[in-house]
């Protein structure tokens, strides 16, 4: 019995008291570099759209910024969440699903507004569908490798999980990044490619959390 009252102090002898928000500082530490490499990016490779400020007159406009900017908070709250041991708050999956049905629903009136199919399909395709999701994984990365530094320094006891939440919520900053550089209009393009490019780190955030986040 004095053997494992010794190991107990041992154990504690060095601990020091942890402040209530050293958790949520952490995370905005990892953060900032990340949005500032992920800003370089689209500044220096990619550029602001060229009409910006008329852009800024648009409603459309600022839905698309908006969504991915709800997906990541609601992001980096159930992130705040998985870093904790036990941490598994899977209702973050109805207010995701809300904001997107939202846009879904906005994105039905833009289309049936329109005045061709060809505006229609514009709407939906415009003219970077293909490359779209791809930035958004570029811009998504520096967050990537902020957030998984986050977890490790953390206690996440689902791996996958964990990893999954990352990676989406590093997608979805990535493309709150890039709208300010699209010069895309059509809420259905945003459903469908920045939806796609969020799904992708989402998806690759879970194998790297399978991996990288085992005790």
């Amino acid at each position: 019995m004095a053997k494992v009252n010794e190991l107990i102090d041992d154990l504690v002898r060095d601990l020091r008291p942890v402040r209530k928000d050293a958790l949520g500082r952490l995370l905005v530490g990892a953060l900032m570099p990340g949005m500032l490499l992920s800003a370089a990016l689209i500044l220096l490779g990619h550029g602001l759209r060229p009409d910006l400020s008329a852009a800024l007159s648009l409603p459309a406009f600022w839905i698309k910024s908006a969504y991915p900017l709800l997906l990541a908070i609601i992001g980096l709250s159930t992130l705040m969440a998985v870093a904790r041991p036990g941490g598994r708050p899977i209702g973050a999956a109805v207010p995701l699903s809300i904001v997107y049905a939202l846009l879904v629903v906005m994105a039905v009136v833009q289309i049936r507004q329109s005045s061709s199919p060809e505006e229609s399909r514009r709407l939906v395709m415009g003219i970077s569908a293909w490359f779209c999701p791809l930035i958004i994984l570029a811009t998504g990365a520096p967050m990537m490798a902020a957030v998984f530094w986050f977890l490790r320094k953390s206690a996440p006891t689902s791996p996958t999980f964990g990893g999954t939440i990352a990676g989406m919520t590093a997608g979805a900053l990535g493309a709150w990044v890039y709208s300010w550089g699209c010069i895309e209009n059509g809420l259905a393009f945003v459903a469908l490619w920045y939806t796609l490019g969020i799904v992708l780190c989402a998806a690759i955030g879970g194998l790297m959390g399978r991996l990288w986040l085992r005790w």
